[in-house]
């Protein structure tokens, strides 16, 4: 025993040596990932102009400012082939003016850049009507905050799905509100937009709402849930995130294509 004693403090100074002389400096090579087209089209049941947004995605440690793509050739067909071209109004922006989708259509947006081809369908659901939006208060803990609701009747026997677009006091809020009539199918339904406080807002007396209400398909709106979910943890509307939301693009495009009716209200907050 008193041989091991002894022998302690070297067997200590040895481990020391070993585990600071072991010690190295670990140099990771990042690689930048390859750019990705991220395409955002629009088609609602609403005449005028339709948009389709073309960008590419940055590396991960680059700002948020997507490079518009140009010289791209965009094209909509409808399930008789019926064939409408998108010119490139600015770049990245290509639209197609006096143009309306109509419910129960299947249409296929094509995109073609530098001989890449990506594609997309989406079909338009029938217009839900939307009834009205009412100013009511909730109570959290010893606050009391305003929020909006949405009041409308989902039909019965049908997969419906819906995505609401807020504009508070003239400027657009980035939060996203999805929903579908899994729990409320036939139902007269009650929908309160809750803002979460990400982008510091809140809802006041004297406040001017406008709510956009969107039926959409099933596709969009899983993209749209998925972008919801990661906006609730910290992320919003960001689709260069490692979760990249599901699109419905085909040929690894980020993005979606929605073909939806639409619809507007407005409150004045009291």
């Amino acid at each position: 025993m008193k041989r091991i004693e002894k022998l302690l403090p070297i067997l200590l100074m040895l481990c020391i040596g070993l585990s600071t002389s072991c010690k190295k400096i670990l140099d990771l090579d990042l690689e930048a990932a390859e750019p990705q087209v991220v395409i955002e089209g629009n088609l609602t049941n609403i005449k005028g102009v339709q948009t389709v947004r073309i960008s590419r995605t940055v590396p991960f440690d680059a700002t948020n400012d997507f490079p518009a793509v140009s010289g791209a050739t965009v094209t909509l067909r409808t399930s008789k082939g019926e064939l409408t071209y998108f010119t490139e109004a600015s770049p990245g922006i290509y639209e197609s003016y006096d143009l309306a989708g109509v419910a129960g259509e299947t249409y296929t947006l094509k995109v073609s850049v530098n001989e890449q081809e990506y594609t997309a369908s989406s079909t338009m659901p029938a217009l839900v009507r939307l009834d009205s939006l009412t100013a009511t208060e909730q109570t959290f803990g010893s606050e009391v905050r305003k929020t909006i609701a949405v009041n409308f009747q989902d039909p019965p026997t049908v997969k419906n799905f819906y995505l609401f677009k807020m504009v508070l006091n003239g400027k657009k809020v980035g939060q996203i509100f999805s929903d579908s009539d899994f729990f409320s199918d036939g139902r007269y339904v009650t929908r309160d937009l809750f803002l979460s406080g990400y982008e510091d807002l809140e809802i006041e007396s004297g406040d001017d709402i406008s709510v956009e209400m969107q039926s959409i398909d099933e596709p969009v709106y899983t993209y749209w849930r998925t972008l919801e979910q990661q906006y609730a943890s910290g992320n919003p509307n960001d689709v260069t995130t490692p979760a990249n939301p599901p699109s419905n693009w085909s040929n690894r495009a980020l993005g979606y294509f929605s073909a939806h009716t639409v619809q507007k209200e407005d409150v004045m907050v009291r």
